[in-house]
C-alpha cells in the first residue's frame, strides 16, 4: 500500500504542476473590457429570408420584404396616378 502512495503522490505532484503552468500560461488580454463585434456579411438570399413580411411592425424600410415602411409596419406600396 505504502508503495502504491510513493508512486502516485509525485506522479500527481508533476500532473498537477504541468496544468499550473499552463493556466498561467494562457492569461487574458488585458483591456478596458470593450471590445468589437465582428459581423458576418449575409448574402443575399440570407437577407431575403429574414425580411418582414406584409403587416410585420418595422422602424426601417429595409427591415420589409417590400422595402415600404408605413406608419411602423411593412405594407404594399401603392403608387398613385
Amino acid at each position: 500500500m505504502r508503495t502504491v502512495i510513493c508512486r502516485a503522490f509525485p506522479i500527481s505532484l508533476i500532473l498537477f504542476l504541468v496544468c499550473d503552468i499552463q493556466v498561467q500560461a494562457a492569461a487574458l488580454p488585458r483591456g478596458d473590457g470593450v471590445q468589437l463585434v465582428n459581423r458576418v456579411k449575409r448574402s443575399m438570399m440570407w437577407r431575403w429570408i429574414t425580411q418582414r413580411p406584409i403587416g410585420a411592425s418595422c422602424r426601417d424600410p429595409s427591415e420589409c420584404g417590400t422595402n415600404y415602411c408605413k406608419d411602423d409596419y411593412c405594407a404594399i406600396r401603392v403608387f398613385s396616378s
